[in-house]
């Protein structure tokens, strides 16, 4: 045999291996997402997602070759959705919910099933899982220590799983600090926190009962005496330790709740007798610290509580605080050889000072959602310093909540496993809670398509629950985004939706107000979509407003206007080829004024545009900075003001910094009436100290709150009255 032909049957054979390596890898595999070790444990009312390596061939993808059998060998009303991919299948509960016995099922997948290849299984595919109504428990520590075990290992399989949990949000300040919603102002004569559920309060860096400002600031306490306005003056000053960051406060009566986050020195532990730091730098915790204030002169610290774990939001009902954390235990330290005991710890001064683990028995969690931490719901009462504390824990990630006055929602954001790789979309599970008087019981629990924006995208009416979401990337040609408003009924199952909204855009603010729900989403322009929700069973769109700029807060007037507060943005093609996307830069804020009375026909009747690229407001990352004074129909938010500096096209110019308010009516549209500001010489950059916070109203006076004064005018010529500096 000549040389030449040895080398052509090498290479024929090297062909053929690669050639059979190739269509083995074409055969189609799958798994159940969000399973680990035995039955795939699913809730009632939820969809869960089959897993193929490759693209099913849609026409296989049917109910005779994918069905599901309950324990009797009776077949189950399931419904099949196949992704855009098509290597996702979503298996939807049946209609009417899946029986209440038996709970176990067995899903069936046909060899008939076959890849766009064309391939298919050698023989049938079973898949157990079993259906629960009430969120499963852990049983054991052997149980919770293999939880995340189980984790770690998914963590050396799939490098795109996050060692710190898909969500990766280990922000100090929470996400849904970042759009807005206002519920109807009170009758009182001083300024109330902008909240989003008229009787649910949120915490808020500034509150004020009519006679002293609270204030949070540089890792301070400071109660200033405002009223009457000549007599004003800082009370008393309450500091913190450097590891101690306050983030909110609420005010009841005599009481005052401070909440924030703390951190430790990294813990040691001795291991072949040498001192080892573990491998967390620190340990955080959430803080509650209850005074009481009937002396402002000296506050009195009634109560300290901790919870192991990141603070991420809190509501008040009447005079209960319900507390949202979030806690990564240090569960990597398993694969030191060590057993360390990952519960979460709660120290509360009312039993003692030791911090003590929760009981195993009262930790849930979240069937499939998998995820490395806690979220721990918390309710505490501000007028019983003794009264116990209800601490809930469950394992799964849910940092946007949303909040009425006797339920609470959770969002778990759920990635398909595929999207660890491609960025696909996810969707979201929503898990209800009943609240009253500090207690807080699970009810039930539902999902959608998509990723909700923040707690603004939920809302509650009527005993339905209503939320807005995005599914897949803007800029994603693979996956281009969607947008949808779903309604779930009171037992979380969904009766009705509008979908595939802005193709290619995503939603950067919804408000909800009575039957109407009010949706933002840009990627070029901004759409304001008008939607129709009074038949919950058949939502609509009724309107559509595209406009430049996109608003990422809106703030109802009245029933039929509306105001939009966001950026003006400008297309920039840059000599672009014809399929290329052109470039969007933001340029100034933008107020809007929008008509709805015509619901079909909703349009911008007056703007504002303020200053240029670089221009800034805490309104428009956190709802809470806005100003209402409804008598006067006045409206004031905190502002840095630039431009583009002339010539050039990155450099920018500083203007002022300080607050703007602007009369706005239907009537008149949107009327500027005072710019203050303290400045006495020209600044060339903002000055964090000079920042105002918040703006309030006490009578006939407008407070502005920065780090480093309070200053007082009043409302009738916007005059200065008085200030003072702050400690």
């Amino acid at each position: 045999m000549s040389k030449k032909s040895y080398l052509l049957i090498i290479a024929g054979i090297v062909l053929l291996v690669a050639l059979g390596t190739f269509v083995y890898g074409q055969r189609p595999v799958v798994k159940a997402e969000g399973k680990m070790e035995g039955d795939l444990l699913v809730m009632e009312n939820n969809s869960w997602n089959l897993q193929f390596s490759t693209a099913l061939n849609k026409g296989t993808v049917t109910p005779q070759n994918i069905y599901v059998e309950d324990s009797n060998g009776e077949r189950t009303n399931v419904s099949l959705k196949l992704d855009e991919n098509r290597k996702t299948l979503q298996i939807q509960a049946p209609p009417e919910g899946y029986p209440s016995d038996p709970h176990k099922y067995t899903l069936h997948i046909s060899p008939k099933v076959k890849s766009k290849w064309g391939f298919s299984y050698d023989g049938d595919t079973e898949i157990p899982f079993s259906v629960t109504s009430k969120l499963p428990s852990i049983q054991s520590k052997e149980e919770l220590t293999n939880y995340f075990k189980q984790i770690l290992k998914k963590n050396k399989e799939d490098t795109g799983f996050s060692l710190f949990g898909r969500e990766g949000n280990m922000e100090s300040k929470s996400s849904e600090d970042s759009a807005a919603g206002e519920s109807p102002q009170s009758e009182s004569d001083f300024s109330e926190t902008n909240n989003q559920v008229q009787g649910v309060d949120e915490g808020d860096i500034v509150k004020t009962d009519g006679s002293y400002i609270y204030q949070l600031t540089d890792r301070s306490l400071l109660i200033t005496k405002a009223n009457p306005v000549k007599e004003m003056k800082v009370v008393s000053t309450t500091s913190y330790k450097e590891n101690m960051q306050p983030q909110h406060l609420f005010l009841q009566k005599d009481k005052l709740l401070v909440i924030g986050n703390s951190w430790s020195p990294a813990h040691f532990q001795e291991k072949k007798q040498e001192s080892i730091a573990s491998t967390m730098p620190v340990d955080g915790s959430t803080v509650a610290l209850l005074y009481d204030i009937s002396d402002k002169a000296k506050p009195s610290l009634l109560r300290h509580v901790e919870l192991e774990g990141q603070y991420v939001t809190s509501r008040k009902v009447d005079s209960t605080v319900y507390l949202i954390s979030n806690l990564y235990p240090n569960y990597w330290m398993l694969e030191q050889g060590g057993n360390p005991d990952l519960r979460p710890r709660v120290k509360d001064s009312l039993t003692g000072d030791e911090t003590t683990p929760l009981p195993i028995e009262d930790i849930k969690y979240f069937p499939q959602s998998h995820s490395p931490n806690y979220t721990l719901l918390t309710g505490m009462d501000m007028e019983d310093p003794k009264a116990s504390l209800n601490v809930q824990s469950y394992l799964g990630s849910g940092d946007k909540v949303y909040m009425s006055k006797n339920n609470l929602y959770v969002a778990v954001e759920k990635y398909n496993e595929d999207a660890m790789k491609s960025w696909t979309s996810s969707n979201t599970e929503i898990y209800k809670f009943s609240v009253s008087n500090g207690k807080i019981e699970y009810a039930s629990s539902g999902q959608v398509e998509g990723r909700a924006l923040n707690q603004f995208s939920m809302d509650e009416h009527k005993g339905y629950f209503r939320i807005g979401t995005t599914k897949g990337e803007v800029w994603n040609s693979d996956s281009p985004s969607t947008n949808a408003l779903y309604i779930l009924d009171e037992n979380m199952k969904n009766v009705g939706e509008v979908t595939d909204l802005a193709r290619g855009e995503q939603i950067y603010s919804v408000r909800f107000m009575g039957d109407k729900a009010y949706m933002v989403t840009f990627k070029q322009v901004d759409p304001l979509f008008v939607i129709d929700t009074a038949d919950p069973k058949a939502p609509k769109v009724l309107g559509e407003l595209k406009i430049p700029g996109f608003s990422t807060y809106l703030h109802p007037i009245d029933e039929h206007h509306l105001i939009g507060f966001g950026f003006d943005t400008k297309v920039v093609n840059d000599n672009k080829t014809n399929n290329e996307e052109p470039r969007i830069i933001r340029q100034g804020m933008k107020i809007s004024l929008f008509d709805i009375t015509d619901f079909q026909h909703p349009k911008e009747t007056d703007n504002e545009i303020i200053g240029g690229q670089g221009t800034h407001s805490y309104l428009l990352d956190d709802h809470k900075a806005l100003l209402h004074e409804p008598s006067r129909n006045l409206y004031g938010f905190p502002i840095s003001v630039y431009h583009e500096k002339e010539g050039s096209r990155h450099e920018l110019d500083f203007d002022y910094q300080g607050a703007l308010l602007y009369e706005i009516t239907p009537e008149k549209g949107i009327v500027l009436k005072s710019q203050l500001t303290e400045e006495e010489n020209k600044e060339y950059y903002e000055q964090w100290e000079d920042q105002i916070q918040r703006l309030l109203y006490i009578d006939d006076q407008l407070y502005t709150v920065s780090h480093n004064r309070v200053t007082a005018y009043s409302l009738d010529d916007f005059k200065k009255e008085n200030a003072i500096d702050l400690p």
